[in-house]
């Protein structure tokens, strides 16, 4: 006996999420906007190699003005935590 059930429809196989899915998604980022002063906003990356999460604050126009780790931008994104630029 298989450990897992299966979905009779995979979410893969669905050509949009459910619009409860996108309602959350737009809220989410909303919240995480509205963290960031008027000119940052959050930069996710994936690493060619590693497929490492790289982490950024931007302007708005593209400069890099700190680097961070993934669970900072995640609690800055969930407005957990205050924004500190490093000199």
């Amino acid at each position: 006996m298989s450990r897992f059930t299966h979905a009779h429809t995979p979410l893969l196989d669905m050509d949009t999420p459910p619009e409860c899915v996108l309602a959350e998604v737009d809220a989410a980022w909303e919240r995480a906007s509205s963290a960031l002063p008027g000119d940052l906003e959050l930069d996710f990356d994936l690493g060619v190699f590693g497929r490492s999460l790289r982490c950024a604050l931007r302007s708005l126009e593209g400069e890099v003005v700190d680097r961070i780790s993934p669970s900072e931008a995640l609690a800055i994104a969930c407005g957990d935590a205050a924004i500190a630029l490093t000199a």
